[in-house]
């Protein structure tokens, strides 16, 4: 190829990598509402610096988090955490590092105020099964999938999320509860303060979070794996979990409740 066109397609490269020509690497990700983003904000600095490279985070406002997935697939967002499921792999550039040490599949109940005694006499699946209590989820939750794989109903119509807890709070849209991440929850029931946390159960399932990395960020993949590989080995990763998380064991009282497991789709994946 001639000097001159593989010099401008280099440069066309990087300016739209992420990697400034600074030194600097930029990257543009999700703020939530609930402030529950600051946990991953703070790991990817952290994650960047350990293999000597700064990161500036430019953080966009919720527009959702369909749009956000639309976003990242367009290269119009660089980086977005989610829970791991195979479609999100073919989709998006996959980091493979469990990010909330297995809390976000601890999957907390929202439920309406005065609706505990529904749930005070469950102590298995098939319980909730027997009583046809609806889940309400995300169109594209992974744990819709889980859901119906384990026999529990599941209404998943909704495409933006957050209307399932004004659904929820109504009463008359096919919803029983949503469940939420442990580190979720409580910034949902900050937010919606119309609602309760269910006080004895929590469904589990062994899977995980992790980032999510545009495609024309692909390049970064092996910085960032490397980066937060050794914030695990040098403990940083844990003292940043005790920071973000510490309390939620206590608060939640995670060690009380009655765990009902829940058969996955692919444990490969985990």
């Amino acid at each position: 190829m001639p000097r001159k066109p593989l010099f401008l397609l280099l440069l066309v490269w990087l300016c739209w990598s992420p990697v400034a020509l600074a030194g600097t690497i930029v990257l543009r990700l999700p703020l939530t509402p609930e402030g529950n983003h600051a946990f991953f904000h703070e790991l990817l600095i952290e994650a960047f610096a350990t293999v000597g490279d700064t990161v500036e985070l430019q953080g966009v406002n919720g527009p959702g988090k369909e749009r956000f997935k639309m976003m990242l697939r367009t290269g119009d967002l660089d980086v977005m955490w989610m829970v791991r499921g195979p479609q999100r792999d073919r989709t998006f550039i996959p980091v493979d590092f469990p990010l909330t040490g297995g809390l976000i599949g601890q999957r907390i109940l929202l439920i309406r105020p005065g609706e505990q005694p529904r749930f005070d006499a469950i102590r298995s699946l098939d319980d909730f099964r027997e009583r046809g209590l609806y889940a309400g989820m995300g169109k594209d939750w992974v744990d819709a999938d889980i859901w119906r794989l384990n026999g529990l109903p599941v209404n998943s119509d909704v495409l933006d999320w957050r209307r399932l807890f004004k659904m929820l709070a109504v009463g008359n849209r096919s919803i029983d509860y949503i469940p939420r991440g442990a580190l979720e929850i409580q910034g949902d029931l900050h937010a919606n303060p119309d609602l309760m946390i269910e006080r004895r159960l929590v469904l589990h399932y062994d899977r995980d979070s992790i980032f999510y990395l545009t495609p024309s960020a692909a390049n970064l993949v092996p910085l960032l794996k490397r980066g937060l590989d050794r914030l695990r080995e040098n403990g940083r990763y844990t003292q940043l979990l005790d920071k973000h998380y510490g309390a939620l064991s206590r608060d939640l009282a995670l060690d009380q409740r009655i765990v009902l497991p829940l058969r996955d789709i692919d444990n490969s994946i985990n």
